[in-house]
């Protein structure tokens, strides 16, 4: 069981084998593009055990790496499988201690093309990154309509200002947006004012924009953001202008303080992580585990692995083949909607999604809200290689049922009859009875096979059920049990 089959030429050819379940049953670069998902109670062994066998594999084979952290010594664990397979070189630690730091908006910039519709995109993208900071099941949707006005408004007040930035040649930082913002004119005669020239950030910015060449488009769009600013914003009641400026500086608070704004919104001079550098090979570890940083350290690792999904989703494999992983272990604290959006396209990219988790319960605890069922299944739709540990949830039990599918069994049944004389069998009165056979559809898997598997421990190994969809084994069935040592299974190359 996971033995090594000898390499083509190609490395990062997709039917390279990564190891084997057991022979005649590999896993390759091409499964490990259709997304994994393991799950298990506490203490089953599905982190020393699947999780492990499948991140040190791909790491073996090249892949570039990101792994997330929720433990204090996942960091420690993650490093052990680089040192493992020799590739101690490649790490990348991204951590408040360590010199890595990240702007999510100058990584859009970056992988922009030309500037068309780029105002609107940084909009998005930074509406979806301050969504991603909010607790998981948090809701995002509902509300009385004069919420949903302001929400609008929000939107449309940093579009306009993400356009003067980019216009006027000064970084879409949240630093600058914020300094923007607050520095737009409050009426119509401020912008008269000599005082208010001299000290307004916004006026700088506006004046450098206009002084910018432009394309017809770009000038359009100037002029729609002058009219919105001098006229619409400096004209709307106080109170008004003053909700709609704090929905937006509310929604994007902790993007612009502390830890999370030197981590992900650092001025250009001071960015060096970028997430095509893994690419380039490149293993990066998040080191701002959730148990330890606790919100702040689920804001930088969403955002940095939203971040780098979306790089994924746009590069050009033909002229970057090498492929790349983005490992989750006690994915329930960091999953969010972007994370089913992307598995739905990961094979694409030649991207590996390995997470795992306790259970089908946890998965809908951590997405919340009333989408939460249809995004799980979604998500775990796209999972065509599953690993199911030691397990006690009834949802979980189900889940695997159905996966796995009925067979038909038979069942053999008999009954007897006796005479109501209880003296008739010693008189050689005749007893009736009768037999046979049904048969029904049912189960191949029942709950003892799941929550009677071997969990890790001092023996050293843990057993699963693993799925392959539409990937059958010897015996023509999509699943098996394994036995996995929880040490993971060590890659010699040949």
């Amino acid at each position: 069981m996971f033995g090594r089959k000898k390499q083509r030429r190609d490395p990062w050819d997709m039917e390279t084998t990564l190891f084997c379940w057991e022979e005649g049953a590999p896993w390759t670069i091409r499964d490990s593009f259709q997304g994994a998902c393991i799950m298990g109670a506490t203490g089953s062994g599905k982190s020393s055990g699947s999780l492990s066998l499948l991140a040190r594999n791909m790491l073996a084979a090249g892949y570039g790496a990101l792994f997330c952290c929720v433990k204090r010594e996942d960091r420690a664990t993650y490093e052990g499988y680089a040192r493992d397979v020799g590739r101690e070189r490649d790490l990348l630690i991204y951590s408040p201690e360590c010199p890595l730091r990240a702007s999510f908006l100058a990584s859009e910039m970056e992988h922009s093309e030309g500037t068309v519709g780029l105002a609107d995109n940084l909009t998005a993208l930074l509406t979806t990154v301050a969504q991603l900071g909010e607790r998981p099941g948090a809701s995002r949707g509902g509300g009385s309509e004069n919420s949903e006005y302001f929400r609008q408004a929000a939107e449309r007040l940093c579009r306009y200002a993400m356009l003067v930035l980019i216009q006027s040649g000064r970084e879409p930082t949240m630093p600058n947006l914020y300094r923007l913002i607050v520095s737009a004119p409050k009426s119509r005669a401020e912008p008269q004012s000599e005082e208010w020239r001299e000290r307004s950030f916004f006026f700088a910015c506006m004046r450098a924009a206009e002084q910018t060449p432009k394309t017809p488009s770009q000038q359009a769009d100037f002029e729609m953001a002058t009219i919105f600013f001098m006229e619409e914003w400096a004209e709307l009641n106080a109170r008004t202008r003053s909700t709609v400026e704090s929905t937006l500086t509310a929604a994007t608070d902790a993007l612009s303080r502390g830890a999370a704004r030197d981590s992900l919104s650092a001025p250009a001079s001071e960015v060096n992580f970028f997430p095509s550098m893994l690419e380039q090979g490149k293993i990066v570890i998040l080191d701002y585990p959730v148990l330890v940083h606790h919100q702040v350290g689920r804001l930088v690792q969403v955002v940095v692995k939203h971040m780098t999904q979306r790089t994924l989703s746009r590069r050009e494999t033909a002229s970057s083949p090498r492929p790349v992983c983005i490992v989750c272990d006690e994915c329930q604290h960091l999953l969010t909607e972007q994370d089913q959006l992307f598995v739905t396209t990961a094979r694409s990219s030649r991207s590996a999604v390995v997470y795992a988790t306790q259970s089908v319960s946890t998965l809908l605890e951590s997405l919340g809200g009333t989408q939460a069922e249809p995004r799980m299944m979604s998500f775990l739709g796209n999972c065509q290689t599953q690993l199911h540990h030691q397990q006690t949830d009834t949802r979980t039990i189900s889940h695997l049922q159905e996966l796995t599918g009925r067979s038909l069994r038979s069942f053999v049944n008999s009954s007897t009859t006796r005479s109501q004389d209880w003296l008739g069998p010693l008189v050689g009165e005749p007893s009736g009875g009768s037999s046979g056979f049904s048969e029904s559809y049912e189960f191949e898997l029942q709950a003892s096979d799941l929550n009677g598997l071997a969990k890790g421990g001092a023996h050293g190994y843990t057993d699963a059920i693993v799925y392959l969809g539409g990937r059958p084994f010897t015996d023509g069935r999509t699943w098996r049990r394994v036995r996995i040592p929880q040490q993971g299974a060590r890659r010699s190359r040949q």
